[in-house]
């Protein structure tokens, strides 16, 4: 029995079958629409701005170099309003963006807070998408608090600290060592940082959903809706 050219067997290996191939080109463009896009760009550069050093500061005279900023409450508002996908993205190109002008480690800072990212608004956000509601929302934020305070440990201590010792001209071992004196006030640091962002979220993100909402309604018709859930 001869097998037809759209079915899925025939296809090589690692393939689509044309079929899939354009199933996935209409999924990609019903998720990249024109409102997204723009939203993406607008949350990328608040969160950007928000990033710079001009609006970092100090929480710790003992630990000073840890520096606190709000620039991830735009990724979990996005992570919320436009999907998880969504969030990712502006956390991810925000800190590449950082790391072009500004990055002091080579691009490990950056990366450990994509690192950080991914452990404090991956939950909130995925969660948000089948199970909406502030309860939803206050619970899952705390758990993305807990998380990131958890994944900072071992962050930390086996990438962060001791790489930004040896871009300074000391040993990976002293960079853990450390990290092992001070690591309460960089948990400490963490869960304020992290706690502070999940109410600066919070407090902005119902008049910002209903800004995208409508705008998404306005600009794409009903299909906008679905392009920005909130």
């Amino acid at each position: 029995m001869s097998l037809n050219q759209t079915d899925p067997v025939s296809a090589r290996d690692g393939e689509l079958p044309a079929d899939g191939q354009k199933a996935k080109r209409i999924n990609v463009r019903q998720f990249f629409t024109a409102t997204r896009i723009a939203y993406l760009a607008v949350f990328t550069a608040l969160s950007f701005i928000l990033r710079l050093p001009p609006f970092e500061f100090s929480v710790f005279p003992a630990v000073d170099f840890l520096k606190m900023d709000f620039s991830n409450t735009f990724v979990m508002i996005a992570g919320f309003a436009l999907g998880p996908v969504s969030g990712l993205i502006v956390g991810v190109l925000k800190e590449i963006m950082y790391g072009l002008f500004f990055s002091q480690t080579v691009g490990i800072g950056e990366l450990a807070n994509i690192l950080f990212i991914l452990a404090y608004a991956l939950v909130p956000s995925v969660v948000y998408v089948k199970h909406k509601g502030i309860k939803t929302v206050m619970v899952t934020l705390a758990i993305g608090c807990l998380s990131q305070v958890a994944f900072s440990v071992p962050i930390n201590y086996f990438l962060n600290f001791p790489f930004f010792f040896y871009v300074y001209g000391q040993t990976w071992q002293g960079g853990m060592e450390f990290y092992l004196a001070v690591w309460y006030w960089a948990v400490l640091f963490n869960l304020i940082k992290a706690v502070l962002i999940t109410v600066a979220t919070l407090l902005l993100y119902k008049p910002l959903s209903r800004l995208i909402k409508a705008t998404a309604a306005r600009f794409e018709g009903k299909g906008g809706r679905r392009s920005a859930d909130a």
